[in-house]
C-alpha cells in the first residue's frame, strides 16, 4: 500500500529540523572566539588556544618583539567562575558576547588568577602597545603571520617556537559542557624559543632616544662592535606604529623606510677612503697642498667651502679642515683602479645581507671606467658625484679603520634558541684585510685630530676620548628659496686608545654635519660610556 504524500512531507520536515538543530549547535561552538578554535566530539569539548608567538631577543636574551606578559583564561561559564574573574577581565564587552553562547571561551586577564576545574589560566607573552625597539628591523605581524622585518624573515622558525594549548572539557549526552566536570590542558611548545639578535637593548634605547631629537625628523644611527661587526644598535626615524599601519601609510615622511639601510649621498666622510688609497699607494701624510679657495681640474673649477682658502695643508690638516681641493689634488696622483678597489674593499657597492629578505642597499660605487673621467674622479675623491652609500656601510668602513684595517661584514643575527636561554650559534661573518695596520693607525690619528683640534667640534664627548669625521653632503635638490638641501653625517669610534664601538649618525636634509649629526653622535657615546 502506497504512503500518502503528506506523510512523506512530515517525515522530511522532522528530519530537516533535527539536522538544523545540529548545525546551529556546531556553528555556536565554532564561533567561540577569535583566539581559539573549538569543537565537540565524543563526549568532549575542545579548544585550541594560541598562547605566545616565537620570540626575538637581544644579545642578552632580553625580549624585543614581545615584552609584555599575557594572561589568558579559558572559562567554563558557570556563575561562580565568571564572578571570580569579572574584575580582572581586560575586555568585558567581548566576554558578555561569549556568555550568551553558554560554551567555554577564551579571555584575557589584567592580573594573575588561580586555575580551577572551570578555569584554566595560561601565561604567555605579547607585543606591548606601539612601536617595539628597532621597529624597522624587527618588523611586525598581522593575524599571527610575519609581514615585515625579522618577523617575516624567520617566520617559519618563529612559528615552530610558538606556544599553544589544547583544552578539553567533558560534555553530557546532549553536548552540554559539565560544570565542575573533568578538564585538561595540553601545552605544545614553550613560547620561549626564537632568534637571538646582536642588538643590545639598552644601547638600542640610547640610540633611539638620541636620534629622536633630530630636525628634520628623518635619519638613522648605528652602533657597531668594531671587532665582530655585530650591530649593537640600529635606529631609523621617523618610526611607524605597527598597531596603526593605516595612518603610517598616509604620512608624507615615509616612516616605513629604514634609513639605516638606504643609500644616500655621502660627502666628506669618504675622504677617509681617498686618504687610505693614497697611504696604501705610498704617499705620506706629509703630502702638501696650498689651498687657495678653489682648484681647476681638467677645465672644471671646484670650490672649497672656505672661499678664502686654507693655505698650506698636510693630509691631517686637510682632513681636519675638510678641504675638498686638497683631496682632489691627491686623487690626481692616484690610479682609478686604486681608488675603486680601496672603496670596494671597505664595503662600498656591496649589499649587506642581514637576514633572508632583509639587507642594506648596495648603494652605488662608480666603476673604474667611470673614474677615468677626471671630473668624476675629482667628485669621487671627496664623496660626491655618483657615489651613494648607506649609514650601515659608513659604520662598517669606520669599524674597519678602528680594527687595524680588518673589514668585518656587519651582522644582525647571533643565532637561534629553542629555550630562550641557550644559543644555537649561527654562521660567523666574513672578514678580510682592507688596508695595512700602519695605514689604519694613521687614519685613526687623523680622525682623532678632527675632534681634538677643533674647538667648535660638537661631536667631542665629555669624559671619554673619541675620533670621528663629519660630512655635509650635497644632494642637488633645492628649497623654494634656492638653498641646496644637504645630508648631515657624523661617523667615528671610541674609546680612542682601544676602540670598541663605531658610531654613525645620518640626518636626511639636515644640513651641516657638525650642527645636525655631531650632537647625536656625542650623546650616544656619552650614554653608552655610562653603561
Amino acid at each position: 500500500m502506497r504512503q500518502k504524500p503528506y506523510r512523506l512531507l512530515i517525515a522530511a520536515a522532522i528530519l530537516f529540523l533535527c539536522m538544523s538543530g545540529v548545525m546551529v549547535r556546531l556553528f555556536s561552538v565554532s564561533a567561540g572566539g577569535k583566539t581559539a578554535a573549538a569543537g565537540i566530539r565524543q563526549g568532549t569539548y575542545h579548544l585550541h588556544v594560541p598562547v605566545s608567538g616565537g620570540m626575538i631577543y637581544d644579545r642578552n636574551f632580553v625580549p624585543l618583539n614581545q615584552s609584555q606578559q599575557r594572561i589568558l583564561a579559558v572559562v567554563n561559564p558557570v556563575p561562580e567562575t565568571v564572578a571570580s574573574v569579572w574584575i580582572k577581565l581586560r575586555n568585558r564587552s567581548d566576554v558578555t558576547e561569549q556568555l550568551q553562547k553558554h560554551v567555554p571561551f577564551v579571555c584575557e586577564l589584567t592580573e594573575p588568577a588561580e586555575s580551577s576545574a572551570n578555569l584554566i589560566v595560561l601565561n604567555g607573552m605579547e607585543k606591548a602597545p606601539g612601536a617595539v625597539p628597532a621597529q624597522h628591523l624587527i618588523g611586525y605581524r598581522q593575524n599571527g603571520s610575519g609581514i615585515a622585518g625579522l618577523e617575516k624573515a624567520y617566520a617559519p622558525w618563529l612559528e615552530t617556537c610558538s606556544a599553544e594549548a589544547d583544552i578539553v572539557f567533558s560534555v553530557n549526552a546532549r553536548g552540554e559542557v559539565l560544570a565542575g566536570g573533568e578538564s585538561s590542558a595540553v601545552m605544545t611548545g614553550n613560547g620561549t624559543g626564537g632568534i637571538v639578535t646582536t642588538l643590545h637593548a639598552e644601547m638600542q634605547r640610547i640610540t633611539e632616544s638620541a636620534l629622536a631629537g633630530i630636525a628634520p625628523n628623518a635619519g638613522a644611527a648605528i652602533v657597531l662592535d668594531v671587532q665582530t661587526g655585530e650591530i649593537m644598535a640600529c635606529a631609523s626615524t621617523p618610526v611607524y606604529n605597527p598597531d596603526d599601519l593605516a595612518s603610517a601609510l598616509n604620512r608624507s615622511d615615509a616612516p616605513f623606510v629604514n634609513r639605516a639601510l638606504s643609500a644616500y649621498s655621502v660627502g666628506s666622510v669618504f675622504k677617509l677612503v681617498t686618504a687610505a688609497a693614497a697611504l696604501e699607494s705610498g704617499f705620506s701624510t706629509q703630502y702638501m697642498y696650498d689651498c687657495t679657495g678653489d682648484i681647476e681640474f681638467y677645465g672644471q673649477r671646484f670650490r672649497c667651502h672656505d672661499l678664502s682658502g686654507h693655505g698650506l695643508l698636510n693630509m691631517q690638516k686637510a682632513l681636519v679642515k675638510s678641504c675638498n681641493p686638497y683631496f682632489i689634488s691627491l686623487s690626481r696622483l692616484l690610479a682609478p683602479d686604486m681608488l675603486h678597489d680601496t672603496a670596494e674593499a671597505f664595503g662600498f657597492g656591496t649589499e649587506n645581507i642581514l637576514a633572508p629578505g632583509l639587507a642594506g642597499a648596495a648603494g652605488y660605487l662608480p666603476s673604474e671606467d667611470e673614474l677615468r673621467v677626471e671630473a668624476e674622479k675629482a667628485n669621487f675623491s671627496f664623496g660626491q658625484g655618483k657615489l651613494l652609500a648607506t649609514p650601515l656601510q659608513i659604520a662598517a668602513m669606520t669599524a674597519c679603520i678602528a680594527n687595524d684595517g680588518i673589514y668585518t661584514e656587519p651582522s644582525l643575527i647571533r643565532g637561534l634558541t629553542d629555550d630562550g636561554q641557550t644559543l644555537l650559534p649561527g654562521q660567523k661573518p666574513e672578514q678580510h684585510r682592507t688596508v695595512g695596520k700602519e695605514t689604519s693607525g694613521k687614519l685613526r690619528r687623523m680622525m682623532a685630530a678632527v675632534l681634538a683640534d677643533q674647538q667648535t667640534a660638537n661631536a667631542r664627548p665629555a669624559g671619554i676620548r673619541a675620533a670621528g669625521k663629519t660630512s655635509t653632503a650635497q644632494t642637488g635638490r633645492f628649497d623654494p628659496d634656492g638653498k641646496e638641501y644637504c645630508h648631515a653625517w657624523m661617523t667615528g669610534f671610541f674609546p680612542l686608545a682601544r676602540p670598541e664601538y663605531a658610531v654613525t649618525v645620518f640626518v636626511e636634509d639636515g644640513g651641516s654635519g657638525n650642527q645636525a649629526a655631531a650632537p647625536v653622535f656625542r650623546e650616544i657615546i656619552e650614554q653608552i660610556a655610562d653603561l
